[in-house]
């Protein structure tokens, strides 16, 4: 029997407790309280643990489950991987469909600890003959239900309960929940933690405490004890909590409901406070983590950037390719840091990977302005030209320079959680970049084809991720973050050309004219190479809470020597549509539902 079951409640109270619960089901809304405590005698009741299976056999085959408390979570095969696509909170029911036809395709899994009243057919039967309108609320139930499984996919439930449970002994007192908490507070939410003195109070007790917070967490107190699984089990997320410092144990916690509602997600705490490179022993590219944060000893931010997490309000800052207007990206953030807002999640693509991941290694606005003016403006990387066999430059300047400002800086080091992406031409798919070295990434996502040669990722040829995609604001939106800014910098550049013989006059002549005029193959190629992706940028962008859009008249992608220009033009840019809109920023990641913020 679950430690968190209300069969701690003597009989009588026990029955008494049910009553009033079921009092609360809006199936059971017209029944009167002997009605049902005479279901209640006849019904069932059971404790089912988080994360596992609802058997469909013998007595349960064909009955109709009553979600008393905890969760639970129908799951269906949809191409060949079993998908979620409801959740039953309590005072909801389950196994309608099986009751009438009995036939089941979908399967029910307990999200969480959960306590149900099964009803089997002959009872419901006798309840339905003395009380037929429960038929009318059923056949409503079940609409509804069609209704909203018809309509546009359903949006993503967010989690309430949170475990914190550590993976290595001596972590106990480490105060990280509550530290998430006392933000969450200032937030202006209502956030509590639970640790080991809560266990063995009932399911009750617990679906109280939890409906009176709009945050709870569970504090494990030991890797595998009896109060860390618990909590896991009880929780919507679970983070695992460790030393950066010390090898993780052999087994990683893995259990049924960690399959179902998601990887776990990792806190790596850094003693010393300084991040930097893990250690060998962290696999952070495997499929064990969904992802990791960086909880850096004196760095507030670190627990300010979890806790918007938690609330669903992370910002996440995606910065699109074009070259050398791609500077303009600098000013934008400029704008955008004195205007207060946080970069929780970065992304990126060509150029806009460069500097967001600039700003993921925290590098300050002025260093990275001055990196990036060297790395382009001062070394042109773009000038070791060779014979075009397969490009127009040998791209080692590139590599050379990539590595120089990023070193053996790797993805999963850096201090923000970060992305950028490629594009695959052996299988013409996007990839996306979330590990591994990070100028090697770079070096991929801004491979303009034609221009600088490919990477080879074990055979495969990756190129610049505009190709496919400019502006990756569909994937960063699939992380679920939060509130969503874009800088786009692609702008409708004039690619027109009025010379009916373009590309039919002699060499000598176009020296003369110094290309006047003339889109040169730098340009054919640069605009070769992102005009594929146009239509799947203006899709895309839509899905932004915030666009920006900086004009940038007369700066070319190849124009490197306009950098200064750029930055002032995103600088002013971004800082008009803040001012115009009169919108603070602040209420894109504030405590309460999403702000509706004009994206123009």
């Amino acid at each position: 029997m679950l430690p968190f079951l209300s069969s701690l409640i003597p009989g009588q109270d026990h029955a008494r407790y049910l009553v009033e619960r079921l009092k609360r089901f809006a199936l059971l809304a017209g029944l009167s309280d002997g009605a049902i405590r005479r279901l209640v005698a006849e019904a069932r009741w059971f404790g089912l643990p988080g994360g596992a299976r609802l058997k469909r056999d013998s007595e349960n085959e064909t009955a109709l489950f009553l979600v008393v408390t905890g969760s639970l979570g129908v799951m269906v095969d949809h191409d060949g991987s079993r998908r979620l696509i409801a959740q039953v909170p309590p005072g909801e029911t389950v196994g309608e469909v099986s009751l009438f036809t009995e036939e089941h395709s979908a399967e029910i899994i307990a999200l969480r600890d959960s306590e149900l009243l099964r009803i089997g057919p002959k009872v419901f039967e006798a309840l339905v003959a003395k009380h037929p309108r429960i038929m009318i609320d059923m056949m409503r139930v079940m609409a509804r239900r069609l209704i909203e499984t018809t309509r546009a996919p359903r949006e993503h439930t967010r989690p309430k309960t949170f475990a914190i449970v550590p993976l290595q002994e001596g972590l106990a007192g480490e105060p990280v929940a509550h530290r998430i908490a006392a933000a969450l507070v200032e937030m202006g939410a209502k956030a509590a933690v639970l640790d080991v003195s809560a266990a063995g109070q009932s399911a009750e007790w617990f679906h109280t405490f939890e409906a009176a917070h709009d945050v709870v967490f569970y504090r494990g107190d030991a890797p595998g004890s009896a109060w860390s699984e618990a909590c896991i089990r009880q929780a919507d997320r679970v983070y695992l909590f460790a030393r950066a410092d010390r090898a993780l144990p052999p087994g990683v916690i893995r259990t049924a409901k960690e399959r179902i509602c998601g990887r776990p997600e990792l806190l790596l705490l850094h003693t010393h406070g300084s991040g930097g490179a893990l250690p060998e022993h962290f696999a952070l590219k495997s499929d064990q983590f969904e992802t990791h944060h960086h909880i850096r000893q004196g760095r507030s931010g670190d627990i300010g950037r979890l806790a918007r997490c938690v609330a669903g309000r992370a910002v996440g800052l995606v910065l699109g390719g074009g070259g050398a207007r791609g500077f303009a990206h600098i000013g934008v953030v400029k704008a955008l840091e004195e205007a207060g807002v946080p970069f929780d999640y970065l992304g990126g693509v060509s150029m806009g990977a460069i500097v967001a991941a600039g700003l993921a290694a925290e590098w300050s606005r002025e260093e990275l302005a001055d990196r990036l003016k060297a790395a382009f403006v001062t070394a042109k990387p773009l000038s070791d030209y060779t014979l075009p066999l397969i490009a127009l430059v040998r791209g080692s300047k590139m590599t050379d320079l990539l590595r120089t400002h990023f070193g053996s800086l790797r993805i999963e080091d850096l201090a923000r959680p970060y992305f950028c992406i490629s594009s695959d031409l052996t299988t013409g798919r996007i990839h996306e970049h979330c590990s591994g070295y990070l100028w090697r990434a770079l070096r991929a996502s801004a491979a303009l084809p034609g221009i600088v040669p490919p990477v080879n990722a074990h055979g495969h040829l990756l190129v610049d991720g505009g190709v496919m995609n400019n502006l990756p604001v569909d994937l960063m939106r699939s992380r679920r973050i939060g509130p969503l800014i874009a800088s786009d910098v692609t702008g409708e550049i004039d690619f027109s050309v009025r010379d009916s013989r373009y590309g039919e006059r002699p060499v000598w002549r176009l020296i003369w004219q110094r290309m006047r005029g003339t889109p040169s193959i730098f340009d054919v190629l640069m605009r070769s190479g992102t005009v594929g992706s146009e239509a799947q940028r203006r899709l895309v962008r839509d899905e932004a809470d915030f666009l920006f859009e900086p004009a940038l008249e007369g700066v070319d992608p190849l124009d490197f020597k306009s950098f200064d220009r750029a930055v002032q033009e995103g600088y002013d840019h971004a800082a008009r549509m803040i001012d115009k809109h009169g919108v603070p920023l602040t209420t894109l990641w504030c405590e309460g539902p999403a702000v509706a913020v004009p994206q123009r």
